[in-house]
């Protein structure tokens, strides 16, 4: 959760061959307890593309939701992957949610167990500052391609808008708060 990276380039480490990136997908995870967003986005030397995102639901607890979230989005068993995710943050003035956010940290934890290490976890202020949703997302769906808004599902599901957000982010695509 350093700040490591320059503004313009990709905010974790990239796969390489030589001076090429080589083909890769970074799977952006927005912890939930009952809901996770996902975003899958397909990247190389000279693209990057949102290929998928949904919201995982699942109310068995932490390692069932992991699990669960794990298969949705298996790549193949040869694919480079990088997983990404916003970490939520425990602030002193705000201890009545110190309990809920453990709960995301549960499923984040069993997760990184399944993944063997998150590539990077971002504060909720390092990928969307303090952007309200209904903008933020507003900012989202302006980054985004027309074919990858194919694949968004309703804005309703904003737990897969913010996984979008988080990868879009990763990738570079965005500054912080979703400006393009």
């Amino acid at each position: 959760m350093k700040k490591r990276y320059h503004p313009s380039a990709p905010k974790y480490s990239q796969p390489t061959s030589g001076d090429r990136v080589t083909a890769h997908y970074v799977v952006a995870v927005d912890l939930g307890k009952r809901k996770v967003g996902v975003a899958v986005f397909y990247v190389n030397d000279t693209t990057t593309l949102l290929v998928k995102a949904e919201t995982v639901l699942c109310g068995g607890g932490a390692r069932a939701m992991a699990k669960k979230v794990h298969a949705v989005l298996s790549v193949g068993p040869d694919a480079k992957v990088r997983w990404v995710a916003e970490w939520p943050m425990k602030y002193k003035d705000k201890r009545l949610y110190h309990e809920a956010i453990e709960s995301l940290h549960d499923v984040g934890n069993e997760l990184d167990r399944i993944i063997m290490g998150w590539d990077e976890k971002y504060r909720p202020g390092e990928w969307k500052g303090n952007v309200p949703k209904k903008p933020h997302h507003a900012r989202i769906l302006a980054a985004l391609r027309p074919e990858e808004i194919a694949v968004m599902p309703p804005v309703a599901e904003h737990d897969a808008w913010d996984a979008a957000g988080i990868g879009l982010y990763a990738t570079a695509r965005t500054k912080r708060g979703g400006v393009v």
